[in-house]
């Protein structure tokens, strides 16, 4: 008897994917690749905005720096003008006049700048240099700086701490320097009771210069020349000062001491008519981004003024 054949199993169809789900997927593939390019290309074009600004910035500022260097050169020459044309130096001469918001065309002539600056007479301030002496302070310095911070409302023992750090500052036999050299009052900054606002208000009365100076009473205020000059109370100095700003300079020293009524006081300051000393600040904004320059200036005879130190 035959034995009954296998039966054959029927094999089951291969599930296949409708033809919406695979126009759904690459779809979403497409919009996936999409995004990722429009990240990709977002990020490079941040970067290369990014780069655009910063080379604006670094191109505005080297075009503010050219023409502060050409406010400097100005400076030089109306000073040297000023030194052949006025045997004094006075604050009414050209050079003392600010120039506020002047509208100028950058180098390329594309753009426009905005310039101020001002020059001032550092030898009508009182110059914190005087206060020692290779390394060792000087007493009767030192009671001319608390003379002048006593009339300016400000605590007398501050005189001493800017005295030390002078010292500190110079050096000399058996005081070494112990201290980096003073180039402007930014330089006082981290001494006891020198605030930030007390700096400001100084600034318009001491200087720092590398040499002993003379003050010059034609530019001086009434509070440097009153603490300068023994004997000289602050109400004639002021009243002295009114005449001098009103036109009446001083041509010598001589005629100071004979409007005065007195003769020079044994251990004065050393006064002067004439200023060899200048302070040049200047600002340019391009575009909202200001650059400041400042110089000091030495005018010596007939050359242009040097530069002695430049800074921002």
């Amino acid at each position: 008897m035959n034995a009954p054949l296998p039966t054959a199993r029927h094999a089951r169809p291969c599930p296949t994917r409708r033809p919406g789900s695979q126009r759904g997927m690459a779809v979403i593939g497409a919009l996936v690749v999409v995004a990722a390019a429009a990240i990709v290309a977002a990020a490079i074009l941040e970067r290369q905005a990014l780069l655009v600004d910063t080379l604006t910035v670094e191109r505005d500022r080297t075009d503010a720096e050219w023409i502060l260097r050409g406010g400097l050169d100005w400076s030089r020459v109306i000073l040297l003008n000023d030194a052949r044309r006025n045997a004094v130096t006075r604050k009414n001469a050209v050079w003392a006049q600010p120039i506020v918001g002047l509208e100028i065309a950058t180098p390329d002539g594309m753009r426009t700048a905005y310039f101020s600056g001002q020059i001032e007479d550092e030898q009508g301030k009182y110059n914190i240099w005087r206060l020692a002496e290779q390394g060792v302070v000087r007493p009767r310095e030192l009671a001319v700086l608390r003379h002048l911070l006593a009339t300016l409302g400000m605590q007398a023992s501050l005189a001493r701490a800017v005295a030390d750090r002078v010292a500190e500052s110079q050096g000399g036999p058996g005081h070494p320097q112990a201290a980096p050299g003073l180039r402007t009052l930014a330089d006082l900054a981290g001494l006891d009771g020198m605030s930030a606002e007390i700096m400001a208000t100084l600034s318009g009365y001491l200087t720092v210069l590398p040499q002993k100076t003379p003050i010059n009473v034609n530019t001086a205020s009434a509070e440097v020349l009153s603490a300068g000059l023994p004997g000289l109370e602050l109400a004639h100095a002021r009243e002295l000062a009114g005449q001098r700003d009103r036109g009446q300079w001083f041509n010598s020293g001589d005629d100071f001491f004979r409007r005065l009524g007195k003769p020079a006081a044994p251990g004065g300051h050393p006064i002067s008519v004439r200023s060899e000393w200048f302070r040049v600040t200047g600002q340019v904004s391009i575009h909202d981004t200001p650059v400041t320059m400042q110089a000091l200036l030495h005018r010596q005879g007939d050359d242009p003024p040097a530069i002695r130190w430049l800074g921002g």
